[in-house]
């Protein structure tokens, strides 16, 4: 009889070291997870640099910091570099883009992606404005890419 209770604490002991492992591992990832937002190359920081980047006509920046794999015209046809750099100049014209403010707020994440609504404070004609659109970005390995708009007028 003593056997068996011995066993039954030692399993006891068992099951309560696996669900504070559990517990453990599940808060570490939460931690991981809230400062991998605020820490390195984040979504915030890719939607500030891509429009940054637009409004100072510095397309290889633009074209870095956009989702090759979802480039494509209205019809589905692939975008190529050379297409993607002519648009962007006809977008934003013979001058740069007058932002003086960059503001994004995350909407939701879903299907691998996440959706921010983004402001654009801008001075056009001395008249300041904003513009808002949602913007969709994906993870590429470490960094974040645009997925969704691109400055494409095909």
């Amino acid at each position: 009889m003593l056997d068996r209770w011995k066993r039954y604490a030692l399993g006891v002991r068992i099951a309560g070291i696996l669900v504070i492992a559990a517990l453990l591992l599940f808060v570490g990832y939460q931690v991981y997870d809230f400062y991998s937002d605020k820490v390195g190359f984040t979504a915030d920081k890719a939607i500030a640099a891509y429009f940054t980047a637009l409004a100072e006509r510095d397309f290889e920046q633009v074209y870095l910091l956009t989702d090759k794999e979802h480039l494509s015209d209205i019809y589905g046809r692939p975008i190529t570099k050379g297409e993607f750099l002519q648009q962007l100049a006809k977008v934003t014209g013979d001058e740069g883009l007058p932002l003086y403010a960059i503001a994004s707020e995350k909407l939701v994440e879903k299907g691998g992606a996440r959706y921010y609504l983004v402001t654009l404070s801008s001075s056009v004609g001395g008249s300041p404005g904003k513009s808002r659109l949602v913007v969709a970005l994906r993870r590429t390995g470490r960094t974040w890419v645009i997925a969704y708009p691109f400055a494409i007028v095909l």
